[in-house]
């Protein structure tokens, strides 16, 4: 009983004394942090500061004759003390010293350009900035290959392009999608023929990322994303698709069509026959009719919201038909289709209830509100 007594008093010490020094630690750990904050940031006010400096000094105009590489030991001569500096530290030091310069050069990456974001390439390279972020773009842990990306992005580092290239098909989502915005900022629309001849399977989010990045470039992404028609990838050619309606050139009715005729895969036709209607190419008219015989209802369904884009009055007694169809599906596309071809196709509607089943009548007065026409004329 005594032994029992002794034991328990022994565990009970063992843990208060546990207890404490978990206390301790956990208080020398906070101050270890707050401290590392307070000298991270008084570090990135110091660098600054000077990086400030660096590129709003003026330098000497150099002579006609010199060569181009005359700038980059201008450069190279307002860096040098920072250099100098950095080598005289020890070791740990000088990581913590590097660590906030380079944070500095890359928040100020983000809002400067002309010359100062020449002179700002120009320290990443020269300060080892470059070759640190590409070795850790090999890195085994997904989350740091994909800050490495995007640090190579904003450090204009054109060094880069081979391994963001080769990341286009890494493994993780967030790195091909960081290497792609860091390809589009060091290549410009170029690169788009690359990112859409190496992607696979974009996701949706990825999808809308890289929307954003061809809208931007408007007319001059259109070649690539003709290029990319000819993808292997089903949801390429349709990320394509769709952004060659967004755009809305005609340049893309050719190859559209050709994409229908030749494709065996009914969703790409099915949405390649939608981008033709938003089009609205006379071009596409006969192709379009032709597949409203498709025995396939999603194709059938875009070639009459197409035809009802394109317009005119064939259009108009194409369409009619399918106000009768056994399908309600087929019956809607219809309607919708009529009623976007104008003044006739409305009339159709209006007339529906007349000469169409309870449904179909239904169905037509749905679509007239829908498109904000009054179920009887004025």
């Amino acid at each position: 009983m005594d032994l029992q007594f002794l034991i328990l008093i022994v565990l009970a010490v063992a843990a208060a004394i546990f207890s404490v020094l978990t206390a301790i630690v956990v208080v020398i750990r906070k101050t270890i942090d707050r401290n590392r904050a307070k000298t991270q940031a008084r570090l990135y006010q110091f660098y600054a500061a000077r990086c400030s400096e660096l590129l709003l000094t003026d330098l000497p105009p150099l002579p006609a004759d010199s060569k181009p590489s005359s700038i980059f030991l201008q450069y190279e001569s307002l860096i040098e003390p920072t250099k100098r500096s950095l080598a005289g530290m020890v070791a740990t030091r000088r990581q913590v010293h590097r660590e906030a310069l380079q944070q500095v050069l890359v928040d100020f990456a983000q809002d400067i350009s002309g010359d100062s974001s020449r002179r700002l390439v120009y320290f990443f390279y020269t300060l080892g900035f470059v070759d640190d972020e590409l070795r850790l773009m090999r890195s085994r842990r997904w989350w740091i290959r994909a800050n490495a990306a995007r640090t190579l992005g904003l450090l204009g580092a054109k060094k880069a392009i081979a391994a963001l290239t080769a990341s286009l098909e890494d493994p993780h989502p967030d790195v091909r999608h960081q290497a792609m915005q860091s390809l589009v900022k060091l290549v410009g629309p170029d690169a788009l023929r690359t990112i859409l001849r190496i992607s696979k399977n974009l996701s949706r989010w990825t999808a809308i990322e890289l929307s954003v990045v061809v809208s931007g470039f408007k007319g001059t992404a259109v070649p690539f994303l003709i290029e990319a028609l000819r993808s292997r990838d089903q949801s390429v050619v349709l990320f394509a698709t769709e952004m060659l309606a967004e755009i809305g050139l005609v340049t893309a009715v050719e190859p559209l069509m050709h994409l229908i005729r030749t494709t065996i895969d009914t969703t790409i036709q099915a949405q390649s026959l939608k981008t033709l209607g938003r089009l609205g190419d006379e071009r596409a008219r006969n192709l379009v009719v032709e597949l409203l015989k498709s025995k396939v209802q999603p194709v059938r369904l875009s070639a009459m919201e197409a035809l009802g884009k394109i317009g005119g009055s064939e259009a108009v007694e194409m369409l009619k038909p399918w106000l009768a169809s056994r399908l309600q599906e087929e019956k809607l596309v219809a309607a919708r289709a009529l009623a976007t071809t104008g003044v006739e196709g409305i009339a159709v509607l209006r007339a529906a209830g007349a000469h169409n089943d309870e449904l179909s009548a239904a169905i037509a007065d749905q679509v007239l509100e829908e498109f904000g026409v009054e179920r009887e004329e004025a």
